[in-house]
């Protein structure tokens, strides 16, 4: 299937660059399975030898759907399970024709899983299994029937996978007591959930959008409060006042940037080097740039990168044209 695309470290977005965002997931007049289903549930039990053929035959049938699926999304899967979740119709936006549509869930041996929704010839949908882990335990918390939800045996453990996350990214241990999802950032093309542990403390994880080439990260909620996010499930201290656009066009200039600017915005903050990123582009210029700036006593160097360069460091630039 595809092969891992590289990752690149990429910069935590502050407070005012992760929004709430409605989920463009709908049911399905379904005609086949269940929402969250079981199809395919019980021949994923056992060692392959034991499962009727026919059995092995949707799995098969499954992954081969699939693949052209993850490869439009450009998600890096290799699938290791698969299975049709339901199939039925929907309609793509309000008052439109009813079109088919299939969703699937896969397993992938990077360890994410994702859930695929076919809709006619529309882009299709993907979702991560830690979100729709969050939306299930949302709906089950309101005392509403859950929608779709991963279930094959290898994506189950959300927790698991959480876990390894934080332990990765900060080196702390953490046994998942709640899990919520917390925001998207445009800037980042990422999703934010937040976790509290067991131990007392909390971390917000960035998981990369489906297809998107931003790297998972975990900070704690310390550290959060420092970029201005406050967490909702444990108490990260104080939240620093977020750093101001004027800020920012201020040390621009103090670094050489003396053309009008024609167009700006704030992208985040490192999180190894703490500089603060943005993208400008000059009135003057049909190409924009990315600059990392130190600010409050950071003593890394300030750095310009035009958009190739910037794109290799895992940022996308929005105004060049």
């Amino acid at each position: 299937m595809n092969s891992a695309r590289k990752r690149r470290a990429a910069p935590w977005p502050l407070a005012a660059g992760i929004t709430v965002l409605i989920s463009a997931w709908a049911p399905l007049h379904a005609q086949h399975g269940t929402p969250g289903g079981s199809v395919g549930d019980d021949h994923q039990k056992g060692a392959d030898a034991g499962v009727p053929k026919e059995q092995l035959a949707e799995r098969a049938k499954a992954q081969a759907q699939s693949e052209p699926l993850l490869q439009t999304l450009q998600i890096s899967c290799s699938i290791t399970n698969a299975r049709l979740v339901v199939s039925g119709t929907r309609q793509t936006k309000p008052g439109t024709k009813e079109v088919d549509s299939r969703v699937y869930e896969v397993a992938c041996s990077e360890g994410m899983g994702y859930l695929l929704q076919t809709q006619g010839n529309d882009t299709p949908l993907a979702t991560s299994c830690l979100s729709t882990e969050e939306a299930r335990a949302g709906d089950v918390a309101k005392g509403k029937p859950p929608g779709y939800f991963c279930a094959l045996p290898e994506n189950r453990d959300v927790y698991a996978l959480v876990t390894s996350m934080i332990t990765k990214g900060t080196g702390a241990p953490c046994t998942v007591a709640e899990l919520q999802w917390f925001g998207r950032s445009a800037a980042t093309h990422s999703d934010y959930s937040e976790v509290r542990c067991k131990e007392g403390t909390g971390f917000l994880l960035q998981v990369p959008q489906p297809g998107a080439s931003t790297p998972s990260t975990a900070m704690t909620c310390t550290q959060a409060a420092q970029r201005g996010i406050k967490c909702h499930l444990t108490d990260g201290g104080p939240v620093e006042a977020p750093i101001s656009e004027d800020i920012l066009k201020a040390a621009l200039a103090e670094h050489g940037v003396s053309c009008k600017i024609d167009q700006f915005r704030l992208i985040g903050q490192e999180e190894q080097r703490k500089r603060y990123v943005v993208e400008y582009r000059c009135a003057d210029q049909p190409a924009s740039a990315v600059a990392f700036i130190p600010l409050r006593g950071n003593t890394d160097a300030y750095e310009t990168l035009d958009c190739v360069k910037a794109g290799e460091k895992g940022v996308r630039c929005a105004f060049s044209h």
